[in-house]
């Protein structure tokens, strides 16, 4: 699948920065890449349930960043330009979970991805992958240019993205896109790397809330309409039990629009074939 480590020992992640040409504006934006070939997306690790492993994080970029997998409080580790780092990461259990740069400049220009943890990618269960963010143009203009944005001001998303795309691309993308045939299960991995809540509703089915890092009460609760909190890991279970094209949409009006133009931002669908 796209932009997806399978891998269970040690590999590499870079730090990148580059072009987002995503939207009309094309800010400058960190990335983690798989490679040290340049990616608009996020790339997304994997690993074994209750196993633990390391990573290689590499800081292709011209400044220092702070690094960490973002469960709990953490300190997170200082890479240099040009440095590398080896990093531990602890034996988990199955769900989703969040990466990546916990230094102003790496959160406002989207360094963060996810890592699947006992999600298999064999296609049994089917597994996609959403790594939901929120995005201000004005704000990420101030971190390129090396100023950090006011603390004070109102933070007032006009972007909001599946996987680093915006409908209608969010269409093109095989983890945003969750397209399975008649009696499929899929899973969905889920991470808010946003600032601020989302609310996912799914047209024509429930989903069952397989795990959570922040909100376990609702491991198992079966519903059309779920909340995913900023800073939250969440996998849920589809069962494909009627054919057709549903949407699935944060249920924010403002999260689906593209700079206040609707449809847009975090929207896309399921499809299933009969």
């Amino acid at each position: 699948m796209l932009a997806t480590m399978l891998t269970f020992g040690q590999d590499s992640l870079f730090i990148m920065r580059g072009a987002w040409d995503q939207i009309p504006e094309a800010p400058e934006v960190l990335r983690l890449n798989a490679s040290a070939d340049w990616s608009e997306q996020n790339a997304v690790f994997e690993r074994e349930a209750a196993t633990a492993s390391n990573l290689v994080v590499v800081n292709a970029d011209t400044t220092s960043h702070v690094w960490a997998l973002l469960i709990g409080e953490t300190d997170g580790i200082t890479i240099e330009p040009g440095d590398t780092a080896v990093v531990d990461l602890p034996a988990l259990p199955m769900g989703t979970y969040r990466l990546g740069l916990i230094d102003g400049e790496g959160i406002g220009l989207g360094a963060q991805s996810m890592l699947q943890v006992g999600l298999q990618s064999d296609g049994d269960p089917v597994l996609f992958h959403w790594n939901l963010c929120d995005w201000e143009t004005q704000q990420m203009a101030s971190w390129s240019s090396g100023t950090e944005p006011d603390p004070t001001a109102a933070y007032v998303p006009n972007y909001f993205s599946i996987n680093e795309q915006t409908y209608p691309t969010t269409l093109e993308d095989p983890n945003a896109l969750v397209s399975v045939a008649l009696g499929d299960t899929c899973w969905i991995a889920v991470a808010n790397h946003g600032q601020m809540d989302h609310v996912l509703h799914f047209h024509g089915f429930h989903v069952e809330v397989l795990s959570s890092n922040l909100q376990p009460a609702r491991i198992g609760w079966s519903k059309d309409t779920v909340p995913v909190k900023k800073g939250e890991g969440m996998t849920v279970q589809l069962v494909a039990n009627q054919a057709g094209i549903y949407p699935v949409h944060d249920h924010n009006l403002i999260a689906v629009t593209n700079a206040g133009f609707y449809p847009g931002g975090m929207l896309t669908q399921i499809i299933v074939d009969p």
